[in-house]
């Protein structure tokens, strides 16, 4: 009996989260439109290579980068519109933001012909390289319109996994295998200090996570001057300097590109 009810519970929660998602996806999807050509690119590239008995096929080079054009395309119609903030505060659009997305979006274009020919020569597999370069691309892209804290951080993180995988691509190769530990350690540590550094934030701005609502949190709570703050404000340069290897934080990006290249 009590089981049953837990699963009439879980149920239930089950379909109101689903309904939300989809009312916020229904009402919200024009806002990130770029984003769900770039979904839709990765469902199709899915289902032909799980339903395609031949898997180095050339056209998905098209399929990948068709995607890459249409969005790309998408963002220029959306140009010169006003400033938007959608998802409930999680997303924002606006032309500084599509800026970046769109060089974003023409580099990886760029990445796919200029990739051919080093995929064929490894003899290794097109899709997984193409879904990786996507998702890649579907995480930069959500990162350039982020709004809360939680965006910030889940959204590096979707590029960063994909830039793993890449560093690993030839597992065959020992040095490629290396450089995925070393770049996989150095990720999930970078991960770890700035996501320490969010919660520093999060605490002193009264439990805010929207940016806006942060600035307002720490001025109405007068932490804006506290030691909380710069510590948040340390561990977050240090995680972040970890992931882009600026000086003095590009230790390893040496190793790990001298081994996977």
């Amino acid at each position: 009996m009590i089981w049953h009810v837990q699963n009439e519970n879980f149920i239930l929660d089950s379909t109101r989260i689903f309904m939300k998602a989809f009312h916020l996806l229904f009402f919200h999807g024009s806002f990130i439109f770029p984003e769900c050509i770039l979904i839709f690119g990765l469902i199709l590239l899915l289902m032909i290579d799980s339903t395609s008995d031949q898997k180095d096929r050339p056209w998905f080079y098209s399929i990948s980068a068709t995607s890459l054009v249409i969005s790309i395309t998408a963002l220029l119609f959306r140009w010169r519109e006003e400033p938007r903030i959608s998802f409930s505060g999680n997303f924002q659009t606006n032309n500084f933001n599509e800026i970046f997305q769109f060089l974003i979006l023409l580099c990886s274009t760029l990445c796919i012909p200029l990739s051919v020919e080093y995929i064929e020569c490894t003899e290794m597999a097109i899709t997984e390289f193409l879904l990786f370069v996507l998702t890649a691309t579907l995480g930069g892209m959500f990162l350039c319109g982020a709004n809360d804290l939680i965006t910030i951080f889940v959204a590096p993180e979707c590029f960063s996994f994909c830039s793993y995988l890449l560093s690993g691509y030839t597992k065959r190769d020992v040095r490629s295998n290396e450089a995925t530990m070393k770049y996989l350690l150095m990720g999930g540590a970078s991960s770890s200090i700035l996501v320490h550094g969010f919660s520093w934030l999060y605490g002193s701005s009264g439990g805010e996570i929207e940016l806006q609502e942060i600035v307002n949190g720490l001025i109405n709570t007068q932490m804006y001057n506290s030691s909380g703050i710069s510590i948040a404000l340390i561990f977050i340069t240090v995680g972040i300097g970890f992931k882009l290897s600026p000086a003095p934080f590009h230790q390893w990006t040496p190793d790990v590109y001298e081994e996977c290249y």
